[in-house]
């Protein structure tokens, strides 16, 4: 009966309870909203398309919350939401500013196209084709329309044969063929050249660096595609790359992470992880960031050129020792203005890859740019097909110089 009596009490005080909840319920639900709106507009920041407005209205949202803090608040509490509001505002407005300034779009390519991977950071998803457009960012005019077809091995489609010895292109988007449809690829033109005598493969994806083609053959993530008959690596690569083996475009977040180590070079993870990786992204979804502060920061000096030299170096002694294949160094040249400061010079880059054992050819194309040729897609500056199928000449040239028995075979 006690315990019955108990409970009843209990029961019949619960309401008393409420009613002295509720006063501070309805002090308080209107700043605890204020900061779920500023926790969610921070989120969104993080997670939402990086280019156009989104940003700028985000940290506007962000300000009207801070602002409805202050005007609840009181004394130093008030202050300082005070300041941190006007902070909002202040990057709310040089957001928009930087976004009417900025002349950068980015492509919009079909759904599943590309995922996380490990090692590497990403890479293409799920095979099927892919459409991929980029337009104007002021005109809304279409600088390119094609689409990508990603094969069974997760490689970019190259028609050529099944069996035989294997020629493998790998690199960056220039090897992988931004901007123009499967059949005007580098590859796809080399093994067009050769009759499709040849296995060639297309190992390039889109931001990749020497770091993600030196990992990739270091843990084997491309053995079943190469096979056993790897004949020749073809390397596509500019000084420009040292960017990013040195981690500094903030789309690298995830890509593998090389260091200077005595006379060569360590494997040291990703290239940012933890809190360093969530703040960096949420970095890179500012176009403040990326137009105020991304360019000074990815500047290049001395050890990050040697360490970009060390790793295509590396690539090329894993490609002969582990695969028996020799190398053939694709180079774009970018002139004295870029190095400069770095104690490197187009020259000096290229003797030590030919020093290190791998053949170089100029990539550049300067005589088709003299003669009046488009080499450049305009409003992208990937290389256009022509291009493409030219850098393809100059290596089927060398191929039939160096190594002949190869295309007889």
């Amino acid at each position: 009966m006690v315990e019955k009596h108990d409970r009843i009490q209990r029961l019949t005080a619960f309401p008393t309870r409420l009613r002295h909840i509720a006063p501070a319920v309805r002090r308080w639900w209107r700043p605890m909203l204020a900061v779920g709106v500023l926790v969610l507009a921070t989120i969104a920041v993080g997670s939402m398309n990086p280019y156009g407005f989104k940003t700028a209205a985000t940290l506007f949202l962000a300000f009207l919350s801070v602002a409805y803090l202050a005007s609840l608040a009181r004394g130093k509490l008030r202050d300082g939401f005070v300041v941190v509001g006007s902070l909002l505002l202040g990057l709310a407005a040089l957001e928009a500013l930087a976004v009417k300034s900025e002349r950068t779009s980015i492509p919009v390519i079909g759904k599943g196209f590309q995922s996380s991977k490990p090692e590497l950071g990403w890479g293409a998803a799920d095979p099927g084709a892919y459409p991929a457009r980029k337009s104007d960012p002021r005109t809304g005019s279409t600088i390119y329309d094609v689409t990508y077809t990603i094969d069974g091995l997760r490689l970019r489609k190259t028609d050529s044969t099944p069996e035989g010895p294997t020629i493998a292109f790998l690199g960056d988007s220039f090897t992988f063929g931004e901007g123009v449809n499967d059949a005007e690829t580098t590859p796809q033109a080399f093994a067009d050249l050769i009759d499709r005598r040849l296995r060639v493969l297309n190992l390039g994806f889109r931001g990749y660096g020497p770091n993600q083609v030196l990992r990739a053959l270091e843990t084997g993530m491309f053995d079943a595609a190469l096979g056993t008959r790897l004949r020749l690596v073809v390397l596509t690569t500019a000084p420009w790359h040292a960017e990013r083996t040195a981690c500094k475009p903030t789309f690298t977040l995830r890509a593998p992470r090389y260091r200077l180590h005595g006379d060569g070079i360590e494997y040291y993870g990703a290239c940012s992880e933890g809190m360093g990786l969530a703040l960096r992204e949420l970095l890179q979804n500012t176009t403040l960031y990326r137009v105020a502060i991304e360019p000074y920061r990815q500047r290049v000096d001395h050890d990050d050129v040697e360490l970009y030299v060390r790793i295509v170096l590396a690539t090329v002694e894993i490609a002969r020792k582990k695969y028996g294949a020799a190398t053939l160094v694709s180079y774009l040249p970018v002139g004295d203005d870029y190095l400069r400061g770095t104690g490197f010079t187009d020259s000096s880059i290229i003797e030590r890859f030919r020093g290190g054992g791998a053949s170089v050819i100029d990539a550049s194309l300067a005589k088709e740019r003299a003669e009046g040729a488009v080499i450049e897609i305009l409003g992208d500056g990937h290389p256009t097909a022509f291009a493409h199928r030219a850098r393809a000449q100059s290596i089927k040239a060398f191929i039939a110089s160096e190594m002949p028995d190869l295309l007889t075979r």
